[in-house]
């Protein structure tokens, strides 16, 4: 299934209008070591790696073996992630710091700020989990996103697909096995994908499902 993809503007927008991050987050970031980076799937909206690699001055084809891996859902729908891997292939190993914070994909910038989809709405909420979401000034610049996250239109059956291994944490050394002898840009099953998710349910509480305890819901939904 195919949906119809952001346009470029709408990212170019959305970046201008919210950083995301400031001194204040990263010094509250770095006292987790960026957890988030290390245990998330980090997912990009329809449209974004043609914004991304326009940003980064590349091809489409080049940005997407470079960084990218795909997600291919039952009916056949294609959802690009960042390169599966154990780090975020953005991540700068010698200075830990982001090096495409101004083009960022937007899930990954608007953390700790998660979506549930109730029925035909999408409902927008903090992750308690994440240390940002106790500082009232962060949650309230986070929640500054949602009006600009409506306007994005995003599709709802596509975040359906992404629900489906979003809140889920994976056994990063199995899929490095895995992915080995699939070509640079890599087209998991989401049959395969889920079969390398961690079985210990101990592990992290980021596999917490954000629709229970460690969330604060937003009251009113912006779709």
């Amino acid at each position: 299934m195919l949906y119809k993809k952001i346009p470029v503007q709408m990212y170019e927008s959305f970046h201008k209008i919210f950083s995301g991050s400031n001194q204040n987050t990263f010094n509250i970031c770095s006292e987790c070591g960026g957890a988030c980076e290390h245990n998330k799937i980090g997912t990009l909206l329809p449209g974004e790696e043609e914004y991304m690699a326009k940003k980064m001055g590349i091809s489409v084809s080049d940005f997407k073996i470079r960084f990218l891996d795909a997600l291919k859902m039952d009916d056949g729908t294609l959802i690009y992630v960042l390169k599966l891997g154990k780090l975020c292939p953005f991540l700068n190993k010698e200075n830990e710091e982001c090096e495409c914070r101004d083009f960022k994909p937007i899930f990954c910038k608007i953390y700790p700020l998660v979506f549930t989809l109730e029925d035909e709405k999408i409902n927008f909420i903090i992750d308690n989990w994440c240390k940002l979401s106790r500082k009232k000034a962060c949650r309230l610049y986070f929640e500054t996103a949602i009006p600009l996250l409506s306007r994005l239109a995003i599709p709802i059956e596509w975040l359906r697909h992404v629900t489906s291994y979003d809140n889920l944490c994976f056994d990063y050394d199995k899929l490095n096995k895995y992915r080995r002898g699939k070509s640079k840009y890599a087209v998991f099953s989401l049959e395969e994908l889920l079969s390398l998710q961690k079985a210990e349910t101990e592990t992290t509480r980021l596999c917490v499902d954000f629709v229970q305890d460690f969330v604060q819901k937003v009251e009113e939904p912006v779709f």
